[in-house]
């Protein structure tokens, strides 16, 4: 039987996230959503064999790669000690800017597609801590 892979450290999701298809805009309660953007670089990192681990929702880590030689604002994307790919250069300047801040950002899955182009696969969600009320 093949070995299961499971994260080292399980990150829940949130509850009620995703209650109803397409409406993780207004089920993230703690959170909020900044920007939906695709995974790049599907096919050169580790996404590809870990297709069936990964689901809807699960939290993704940014780190941000500043001495990338080809991308000053790269951010890649990781999933426990794997790396997924990077958001697209076109698209990660928001994000790159706030890791430069050290804002809390998470990405989450949103959508997961079987899908010709490996740019459509994943379609991430860029989310950062909603304020606490009154604060």
């Amino acid at each position: 039987m093949p070995n299961k892979i499971q994260q080292a450290r399980p990150i829940p999701t949130l509850r009620g996230y995703y209650a109803k298809r397409g409406r993780y805009r207004a089920t993230a309660t703690t959170e909020e959503l900044l920007q939906t953007i695709p995974l790049a670089g599907f096919r050169h990192h580790d996404a590809p064999k870990l297709w069936n681990a990964l689901k809807r929702g699960q939290a993704l880590t940014l780190r941000r790669e500043r001495l990338n030689p080809h991308d000053d604002k790269a951010v890649a994307i990781d999933w426990v000690d794997h790396q997924l790919g990077y958001l697209p250069r076109e698209q990660n300047q928001l994000a790159a800017d706030l890791l430069d801040r050290d804002e809390p950002l998470i990405a989450r899955i949103i959508a997961k597609r079987d899908s010709v182009s490996s740019r459509k696969q994943l379609e991430l969600g860029l989310y950062r801590m909603r304020p606490a009320r009154g604060a």
